[in-house]
């Protein structure tokens, strides 16, 4: 089909579906964000979206720091064109998650996860951004370091929120019944006087507590054999990665066996090289021609955090003389800047005894809730 076929194709098609129904097609194979969808509202040089586009940008340039799992609730601004951005310290096998509730409902918000490079010179790098109609993002971390996340609402929309980041395991625990608590050696302990390192972590439990599978997937390999003893090896077809479970007492799976997430592999022992110590699951991540991996993100239980208290406070001014600004919620982290008693500052949000704000137009950390005395929004 020569050129002007397609372009009569085109045309009929243009004129048998609309320009809107075709976007809707193209939209399925291209996945546009939800940015990206919103930005087609307005005008290229519409004035207001410039202005929202050049606060997203900047954004990116904040230095606020946060440990996870953190919650913050506030109001975004009709008025103002504030984007929350968080530095996070990640590693790889957590899955991140970014949730935002907000009302009324129907409020747009756009969600953003980058990693940042190692090289301060370089820029951020985008690794996901949420989809059209989503208010909540998630992404599986695959290398340990710093990333920005970034949250932004609609234009001249005052909405109320609950914002959430935090982590949950890619995968389960592989001890039934068993968790955090229960793993007392950890990744790169020392063996052997220094000659070795641990490529794994020992989790305890009694002798015969079901080891479960951690995902779907294929048995690779069984034996007793070497310092593992009786051992299992999995192999994950999603990710690619292979779960190594060893000093068994019993194995309850056979070579080449198809496995479901949740079911019986085998039962807790000693054997091998643990003879001489207590009944536990010797567990480890093997990634293609990498190696081992640390295990503990991949499997570690975390907490979805809670928000107790629903700040709708916009507006503050400073009680104290010499304030503190934070570059995060904690008055460990490095102070950016200082504010005196009568300045005025825009809150933008509150987590735990701190206020998230802005001081001075453009001076983002945090300040503590007690120095703040709350004034009538606009």
């Amino acid at each position: 089909m020569n050129k002007s076929h397609f372009l009569a194709l085109g045309t009929l098609l243009l004129a048998i579906l609309g320009c809107e129904q075709v976007q809707k097609v193209t939209d399925v194979v291209t996945q546009p964000t939800a940015r990206e969808v919103y930005d087609r509202n307005f005008k290229n040089k519409d004035s207001l979206l410039l202005q929202w586009k050049e606060a997203f940008n900047k954004a990116q340039q904040d230095s606020i720091i946060v440990t996870l799992p953190y919650a913050e609730s506030g109001v975004f601004s009709e008025n103002a064109f504030n984007v929350y951005s968080y530095d996070v310290q990640l590693q790889e096998g957590e899955k991140l998650i970014v949730s935002v509730q907000k009302q009324p409902d129907s409020t747009q918000i756009f969600i953003e996860v980058f990693q940042k490079p190692k090289d301060s010179t370089k820029t951020l790098k985008l690794l996901k951004a949420s989809e059209p109609g989503s208010s909540e993002l998630t992404h599986t971390i695959s290398n340990y370091g710093y990333y920005k996340i970034t949250v932004q609402s609609e234009m001249k929309r005052a909405a109320p929120f609950q914002l959430k980041i935090y982590t949950q395991p890619t995968y389960g625990f592989p001890v039934s019944g068993a968790g955090n608590k229960n793993v007392q050696s950890l990744w790169a302990a020392s063996r052997d006087g220094g000659k070795r390192s641990h490529e794994g972590i020992d989790i305890f439990a009694p002798r015969g507590t079901p080891l479960i599978a951690i995902t779907d997937g294929r048995i690779t390999s069984t034996g007793d054999r070497g310092l593992g003893g009786k051992q299992v090896w999995l192999r994950d077809g999603l990710f690619g990665k292979t779960m190594y479970y060893a000093h068994l007492d019993s194995i309850h799976v056979a070579e080449g066996q198809r496995v479901k997430l949740g079911d019986t592999i085998g039962f807790v022992g000693n054997t091998g090289n643990a003879e001489t110590t207590e009944p536990h699951l010797h567990f480890g991540i093997y990634k293609g021609s990498t190696g081992p991996v640390n295990p503990y993100p991949y499997v570690k239980q975390t907490e979805i955090p809670e928000i107790t208290t629903l700040n709708t406070k916009t507006r503050g001014v400073i009680n104290r003389n010499k304030t503190s600004i934070h570059q995060g919620p904690s008055s460990a982290l490095d102070e950016v800047g200082i504010v005196s008693k009568n300045d005025t500052i825009s809150i933008l949000g509150q987590y735990g005894s701190w206020f998230h704000i802005v001081a001075k137009d453009t001076l983002k950390g945090y300040v503590s809730r007690n120095r703040v005395a709350a004034l009538p929004s606009n």
